[in-house]
């Protein structure tokens, strides 16, 4: 022999690749067993998602069903809302708004005021009308009002 041993007992085992990798993973699995921080991130994340959701839902159901304050009243959002799909218009008055309900031998105008939030009443102001025309109607403008007039 030249001086060098053929013993290798002083050298470290050599591991494989998936023994260090089975090493690590149990050394983060007892380092987080015994952490007692253990699944507060994870609550912290559903507990944040569902309040961001339940925002984001009342913001969207606000917008859906009062969408005036963000969109604003228009004659033909307005003339959907009043009227159904028979003859309805309105148009811009002094103080409000004049909107016409009805066939033309038998229609009536209103005397339309609306507010901030795109809710709106009326009272009738002339034409003879139907008996089944009410002499006050009320209601509010939606954003399917919106999306449907033309």
């Amino acid at each position: 022999m030249d001086g060098l041993s053929e013993d290798f007992s002083g050298l470290p085992d050599y591991k494989t690749r998936s023994e260090r990798q089975a090493e690590r993973r149990d050394r983060k699995f007892a380092e987080h067993r015994v952490n007692p921080h253990r699944g507060r991130r994870t609550r912290i994340a559903i507990v944040g998602a569902f309040v961001i959701s339940l925002i984001l839902a009342a913001v969207l159901l606000v917008i859906a069903y009062a969408p005036a304050p963000f969109i604003g009243v228009s004659a033909s959002a307005l003339s959907k809302s009043v009227g159904t799909a028979n003859g309805t218009s309105c148009h811009p008055n002094t103080g409000g708004w004049i909107c016409t309900l009805g066939e033309r031998g038998e229609s009536a105008r209103y005397q339309i005021s609306s507010d901030w939030a795109g809710c709106w009443a009326g009272k009738r102001i002339g034409g003879p009308g139907k008996a089944s025309q009410p002499k006050e109607i009320s209601g509010c403008v939606s954003l399917l009002n919106h999306l449907t007039s033309g």
